[in-house]
C-alpha cells in the first residue's frame, strides 16, 4: 500500500474524535485501486493467478467516476496498482484525470513506463512510487519470469527518481529464492537512487498459495528482522506489515508500531468495483460494489465484522493482544497471523521497557529522517539533530566503494555537512583515502569527532573502523599506541550508549510522557513505506498508560533498560567456549571484571571489549552453515538443528596467551593466523553461492553462516585485497570478477554493523 500524503497534520485532526468513538476513520486514509490484473511478467508470488476469473478492467469512464468520488470524499491518498497498472492502454488518460482532480496519488509498478506514459507522469507526477526489485539480476529475472526485467526495474527507479518531488521506494518481497541475496540487494537499492527500501513477506494468496517452498523458515525470519534492524542505521529500510506485530523488536525495525488498517483506515477496490479490506481477490470479503453504491456509503456501512472483531481462543488470551490486535488481516485470513515464536523473548514483560514496548505503548516516535529531540533533563535547551544526514553520507561513501569508484570521485552529499564540524576530517579523510597512518593520530581524530553536531550510529561504526583498521593490517604496536586504542574504544563505546539513548528515547518514551494524547500510528505499511510527517492526533478511549503499568513521571530508565536488552552491534559478538576451565576477564574502563557466561554456556566478546585470560587458554568458536547434504572442507560434523534443516558445524580452536590483552580485532587476527586454511575454505563457500536461472547450483554448499560469522572477516579481507586464485573456483557458473565483487561487498557489510 502507498502511504505518501500531501496533507498536513492539522488537515486530519478533525476526524480523530470520530476514529476513537467508532474504531475506523470517517473517510479512508488510503484507497487502493487494482487498475488491472493484467501483467507482462509472470511472478511466482503474483496475486492474480488467472485472467479468466471475471475481473475485467474497469472502463475509463467508470475509473474517472471513481477518481471523482475519491477526490470529493477527501481521501488523502489514492494508490494505483495491479497486476501491472502500466499495461492499461488508457493509463495516460487516468494520469491526466488524476492531475485534473488534483488528487494525491501513488503508484506500484515493476516496469519502465513507455515514452507517452513518461510524458504524462512528468505532467502529473505521483507523490510516491514503489518499484519491485527482488535482488541481483539473475535472481530478479528468474522470479519475475522474464529476462531483462531487472534492467527495466532499475531504469524505472532512475526515471521516477528524476521527477521533482517524487519519493521512490524499492520494494522487495523476501522469499526462499532471494533471502540469501539480501546483502547484495541492499547495495543495489542504495546505489539505485531509491529513497528507501520496503521489505515484504509473502502472503498465501494467488500463486504464492501454491508455492509453499517460497515461504521463509523461522530461522530465516529471525535473521531477516535482525538484518533490517542493522541496515536501518545506514539507509531507510522499512519492515512492511505482512509479518504483523513484532513485540520488543518493533522499535528496531519500524518507525511506528504496526496497526492493521484493513477496513478501518483503508480499503481496496478490485478491477470489477468490489470493495475489500486489503489486497485479496476473494469477493466474499467485499463490503459492496462502487457500480451499485457510492464508495462513501460502502465505507460508512461496511466492514462491520472487521471493525467489531473480537479474537477468541489462544489469540484472545494472549498477553500481547492489546498491542498486536491479531496482526495483519491478510495473514489472519489465511491462518498465519501469529509470528510470536519469531520475536517472543521469555520474561520480556518483567521490565518497564518490556511492558512499554511489548504492550504497544510505542505510539509516539519520529518519522525516519525527521529531527530527533533528546529528553531535556535540565534547564538547558534540548539538543536537536538529524542523523539522516550523516547516515546518507556514510551510505553514499560505501555505495561508491562497492561500485568501484575511485576514492573521492563522488561527493556523496558532503555539501550539506559543516566543514567546521569535528567529524568532517574523519568523513573527508575516509572519502579521499587520506586518513593518517599513525594509529595515535587516528585516535586523536576520533576523540575529536565524538564532539560532532551530526551524531548517528553509522558514524559510531565508521569511527570504530578508523581506530581498528590498522590492527587488521599489522601487529607489534607499542604500549603507548595500544593504550590510545583502548581509551579511544572506551570513549566510542560511551558515546554510542549516549547517542543510542537519545535516538531511542524518542521512540519509546513519548507515549508515557504525553499520557492519553498520542500520535496516530500509521496503518498498513507498504512498498512506499510510512508517510513523512502527517501525524494525526487523537485521544485514546482508555488511559492505557495508567491501566497497564500505572503513572510514570520519570521514564528515563525505560530506554536504558531497553537498550541493555538490545545491545548495539550484538550480531557482531564472538561467542566461544573454553577447552579447559580458565578465568576470562574483560576490561571495563580501567577495571577488570569476569567475562559473563550466557544462558547457553558461552562467552561473548563485543566490538568494544578488551579481554584477558589469567593463563594460556584455547577458545572454541563454533561456525555453522545451513543447507546442503555434503560436509565440505573446513567443517567437522553434520547434524540437524531444531527446525529440521541440515547444517554443518566447524569448530575453530584459537590459542591465546595468558596475561595479554586482546581487542576484538586482535582475536579475529589471531584466529585467522592460526587457522587460515580452514577459515579461507569456509569463507569461500560463504561468498561463492551460485544462482542458476530458476534455482541454485548444488555443486557447493550454500554458505549462510549461523553465529560467529565475523570470525571469517580476516579471510574475506585477504581475498578482497589480494589476487584471487582462479583454481579455487570449482563452479563453472561463477568467475573471479563476480567473486571479487561479492567479497568486497561482504567486507563492507562487516564494517556496517
Amino acid at each position: 500500500m502507498g502511504s505518501f500524503t500531501k496533507y498536513s497534520p492539522d488537515s486530519a485532526s478533525d476526524s480523530s474524535g470520530f476514529f476513537s468513538r467508532n474504531g475506523y476513520s470517517e473517510v479512508p486514509v488510503l484507497v487502493q485501486w487494482m487498475a488491472t490484473l493484467k501483467c507482462n511478467l509472470s511472478c511466482k508470488h503474483c496475486l492474480s493467478v488467472s485472467l479468466d476469473n471475471g475481473f475485467t478492467d474497469m472502463p475509463l469512464q467508470a475509473a474517472r467516476k471513481l477518481i471523482d468520488e475519491v477526490a470529493e470524499m477527501g481521501v488523502e491518498e489514492f494508490l494505483v496498482t495491479g497486476g501491472e497498472p502500466l499495461v492499461r492502454n488508457d493509463f495516460t488518460e487516468i494520469i491526466d484525470y488524476l492531475g485534473f482532480r488534483g488528487q494525491n496519488w501513488t503508484l506500484n509498478t515493476a516496469v519502465m513506463p513507455s515514452e507517452i506514459q513518461m510524458n504524462a507522469l512528468r505532467e502529473n507526477s505521483p507523490g510516491f512510487v514503489a518499484v519491485s526489485l527482488d535482488g541481483p539480476r539473475e535472481v530478479h529475472d528468474s522470479f519475475r519470469g522474464r529476462k531483462g526485467s531487472w534492467e527495466e526495474a532499475m531504469d524505472a527507479i532512475s526515471f521516477f527518481r528524476s521527477l521533482p518531488g517524487v519519493r521512490v521506494c524499492a520494494g522487495t518481497t523476501v522469499t526462499s529464492s532471494n533471502y540469501r541475496y539480501l546483502e547484495e540487494t541492499f547495495h543495489l537499492v542504495a546505489a539505485s537512487g531509491a529513497d528507501q527500501w520496503g521489505i515484504h513477506l509473502l502472503v498465501p494468496e494467488g500463486r504464492a498459495s501454491y508455492h509453499t517452498d517460497l515461504f521463509l523458515s523461522k530461522r530465516e525470519l529471525k535473521r531477516l528482522i535482525k538484518f533490517v534492524a542493522r541496515k536501518r542505521q545506514y539507509f531507510n529500510v522499512e519492515m512492511a506489515d505482512e509479518i504483523g506485530y513484532l513485540g520488543s523488536m518493533e522499535p528496531l525495525v519500524r518507525d511506528f508500531p504496526l496497526t492493521c488498517g484493513a477496513g478501518k483506515s483503508q480499503c481496496v477496490i478490485l478491477p470489477d468495483g468490489e470493495v475489500v479490506p486489503c489486497t485479496t481477490l476473494d469477493r466474499s470479503f467485499s463490503a459492496g460494489n462502487i457500480h451499485q453504491k457510492p464508495l462513501r456509503e460502502i465505507w460508512a456501512e461496511g466492514f462491520g465484522e472487521l471493525r467489531n472483531y473480537k479474537p477468541d481462543g489462544e489469540c484472545g488470551e494472549c498477553i500481547y493482544h492489546p498491542a498486536c490486535r491479531s496482526g495483519c488481516w491478510l495473514q489472519r485470513k489465511n491462518g498465519k497471523e501469529c509470528f510470536r515464536e519469531i520475536w517472543h523473548v521469555p520474561d520480556s514483560l518483567k521490565t518497564a521497557a518490556g511492558i512499554t514496548v511489548c504492550l504497544g505503548a510505542l505510539a509516539g516516535g519520529m518519522s525516519r529522517g525527521a529531527e530527533v529531540r533528546t529528553v531535556n533533563t535540565s534547564d538547558a535547551q534540548p539538543v536537536v539533530y538529524n542523523p539522516a544526514l550523516t547516515e546518507g553520507i556514510i551510505m553514499g561513501l560505501y555505495t561508491n566503494i562497492s561500485a568501484g569508484y575511485p576514492r573521492g570521485s563522488i561527493y556523496s552529499s558532503f555539501d550539506q555537512f559543516d566543514t567546521e564540524d569535528p567529524a568532517w576530517c574523519i568523513l573527508n579523510g575516509f572519502r579521499q583515502g587520506t586518513l593518517p597512518q599513525s594509529i595515535i593520530d587516528r585516535c586523536d581524530l576520533v576523540i575529536s569527532a565524538l564532539n560532532t553536531d551530526y551524531p548517528s550510529l553509522s558514524l559510531i561504526a565508521l569511527l570504530w573502523r578508523v581506530v581498528n583498521e590498522p590492527l587488521f593490517e599489522a601487529e607489534g604496536f607499542s604500549e603507548n599506541e595500544m593504550e590510545a586504542v583502548y581509551s579511544t574504544l572506551d570513549a566510542i563505546h560511551l558515546k554510542a550508549r549516549q547517542w543510542r539513548w537519545e535516538i531511542f528515547d524518542n521512540r519509546l518514551d513519548p507515549y508515557i510522557r504525553n499520557g492519553r494524547l498520542t500520535d496516530r500510528p500509521f496503518f498498513m505499511y507498504s512498498k512506499a513505506g510510512p508517510r513523512p510527517g502527517d501525524l494525526e492526533r487523537y485521544y485514546l478511549t482508555t488511559d492505557l498508560n495508567s491501566e497497564r503499568w500505572g503513572v510514570a513521571d520519570d521514564t528515563l530508565g525505560i530506554t536504558a533498560d531497553y537498550l541493555l536488552e538490545h545491545p548495539y552491534a550484538e550480531q557482531m559478538n564472538l561467542v566461544f567456549t573454553l577447552s579447559d576451565p580458565v578465568e576470562i576477564r574483560k576490561y571495563s574502563g580501567r577495571d577488570l571484571e569476569p567475562l559473563s557466561i550466557d544462558t547457553n554456556g558461552g562467552y561473548a566478546v563485543g566490538i568494544f571489549d578488551i579481554i584477558e585470560s589469567e593463563e594460556d587458554a584455547v577458545l572454541l568458536f563454533e561456525i555453522s552453515s545451513v543447507y546442503g547434504s555434503e560436509i565440505p572442507f573446513g567443517y567437522e560434523s553434520q547434524q540437524d538443528d531444531e527446525s529440521g534443516e541440515n547444517h554443518v558445524t566447524a569448530v575453530i580452536e584459537v590459542s591465546i596467551v595468558g596475561g595479554r590483552k586482546y581487542t576484538y580485532i586482535e582475536i579475529l587476527r589471531t584466529a585467522h593466523d592460526q587457522r587460515r586454511s580452514q577459515m579461507h575454505a569456509i569463507a569461500y563457500q560463504m561468498v561463492s553461492e551460485v544462482f542458476v536461472y530458476g534455482g541454485y547450483s548444488t555443486d557447493n554448499l550454500p554458505g549462510e553462516i549461523i553465529g560467529n560469522e565475523a570470525l571469517l572477516w580476516p579471510a574475506v579481507r585477504e581475498m578482497a585485497d589480494s589476487t584471487i586464485d582462479s583454481s579455487i573456483i570449482t563452479d563453472r557458473f561463477i568467475d573471479v570478477e563476480e567473486l571479487r565483487i561479492r567479497v568486497l561487498k561482504k567486507d563492507i557489510d562487516f564494517w556496517m554493523f
